[in-house]
């Protein structure tokens, strides 16, 4: 009721809606213009809520926030209150609150948390397949976090980028560049989020909140501060304009680019949506790059094929396993260490060894392929042909020769940095153990006959 004396003047961009204050929890913020009368109709405000309530204004956790006030008008201010001056930006609920652009070094806290999350794990003892799950499933929904609130800066997702690549790959060089890394797994990818494509997926919830007149104060807020009656979709954004609004107009750009018109626009997003809201991973599809899909990776990435059975072959058939040939550049001698027979290549190390194919003749024997595997490629097209469906047998099919390149690949290295040689018989006993193993468990009252 204060507020409405008419000496109270309201803060310029809550003038239109008349908004005079924010609460959340047992914090609230006050917003006025930068003058005496109007501060002192809130302080006042104040100190009757507390004869009233017995509740009393914290002084030493609270602070008054100026801009744009002359030091003498900010003087006579500050005599009013009983609170410090606060400097932007402040953080709350995690978050920078800050009048203009956060600047790069803001995100400090946000490079931290998710570098104190990383540190916290051991890498040596994590496979390539548990960094990768725990980056998709940990450090993203970390910065999801800030990235639905701020358009970050390109700076900032290529430091987040660095260190997950440096977490995932050790330091050494990426065996596979990020932006394939982000494809999904059926179009060669690991299905880790482009953080810039999920930047934009995630902020074009505020343009479809927008467009749909949702019942929030930030909605109404924008269309009588920014849209003044102006659809969001022909909103032009000013160079004074926040930095948010800049690039939520640049997203809707981008939204609209991906149909044909307005209309089509409307009708395509609204069938991406569930009760009004975006579903955030469907517009992230919308506006990703597009690979090819690939039936081969629907092979290798099944639910009940281990993680590190399927990154294996997944990095086999990329050609991107740390092979002599592959290392060329640090000048070593490249000679198969297990046959001593060959150069070390993938089709040389997986078909054409001895040792390889001495374990494969048991394998195929075992599994009843009828097929000679000369490579990983004919070989897993050869199988999915051959071992079609989703029972017991197909199964096999799958764990076994996933768990086969998995265990020659250890056998290699075993005998390259340790110098003992593995007996076929040990590696074919390891492959049928977990293959058993993996059966039983999903049938476990099926005769497994072979």
């Amino acid at each position: 009721m204060r507020t409405k004396q008419g000496s109270f003047n309201f803060h310029p961009q809550c003038s239109s809606l008349g908004i005079t204050h924010l609460a959340y929890a047992d914090d609230l913020m006050l917003f006025s213009r930068g003058d005496t009368y109007s501060i002192r109709i809130l302080v006042d405000a104040l100190k009757e809520f507390g004869d009233v309530s017995g509740l009393r204004v914290n002084h030493d956790k609270s602070n008054i926030f100026v801009g744009g006030v002359r030091d003498l008008e900010l003087q006579n201010i500050l005599d009013l209150v009983d609170y410090g001056q606060g400097t932007f930006p402040v953080r709350y609920l995690g978050i920078p609150l800050a009048p203009l652009k956060v600047s790069v070094a803001q995100y400090a806290p946000l490079i931290e948390v998710i570098q104190d999350f990383l540190n916290a794990w051991n890498t040596k003892t994590i496979s390539y397949a548990g960094k990768i799950e725990l980056i998709r499933s940990v450090i993203q929904g970390v910065q999801s976090f800030w990235l639905q609130v701020f358009p970050v800066p390109q700076a900032i997702l290529d430091r987040i980028v660095s260190i997950c690549r440096i977490f995932l790959w050790g330091g050494k060089f990426a065996k596979v560049a990020w932006d394939d890394i982000c494809l999904p797994k059926a179009e060669g990818g690991l299905g880790i989020h482009n953080a810039k494509v999920w930047n934009h997926a995630l902020l074009s919830r505020l343009i479809w909140d927008v467009h749909n007149k949702k019942d929030t104060l930030w909605v109404k807020w924008v269309n009588g501060v920014y849209l003044k009656g102006r659809s969001v979709w022909d909103f032009v954004p000013h160079s004074r304009d926040s930095q948010l609004m800049k690039r939520l107009g640049l997203i809707r750009d981008k939204l609209k680019g991906c149909f044909n018109n307005l209309n089509d626009t409307i009708l395509g997003l609204n069938s991406r949506a569930i009760n009004g809201k975006l579903i955030s991973g469907k517009i992230y599809d919308l506006l990703r790059v597009k690979g090819v899909t690939r039936t081969t990776m629907n092979f290798i990435w099944k639910s009940y094929v281990p993680p590190k059975f399927s990154f294996n072959v997944w990095l086999a058939l990329r050609n991107r396993l740390p092979t002599q040939d592959n290392l060329g550049y640090l000048y070593i001698v490249n000679r198969c260490d297990m046959c001593k027979g060959g150069l070390e290549t993938i089709p040389h190390l997986f078909f054409q060894c001895l040792f390889a194919g001495r374990v494969w003749t048991q394998i195929r024997n075992w599994m009843g392929f009828g097929h000679q595997m000369t490579t990983l490629l004919s070989s897993i097209k050869w199988i999915m042909k051959e071992h079609k469906g989703s029972r017991l047998k197909a199964k096999a099919a799958r764990l076994a020769f996933c768990a086969t390149v998995y265990y020659v690949w250890r056998a290699r290295n075993a005998c390259r940095f340790d110098g003992s040689m593995p007996k076929e018989e040990e590696i074919v006993v390891k492959i049928k153990h977990v293959v058993y193993k993996i059966l039983y468990s999903l049938y476990p009252h099926d005769l497994i006959g072979f």
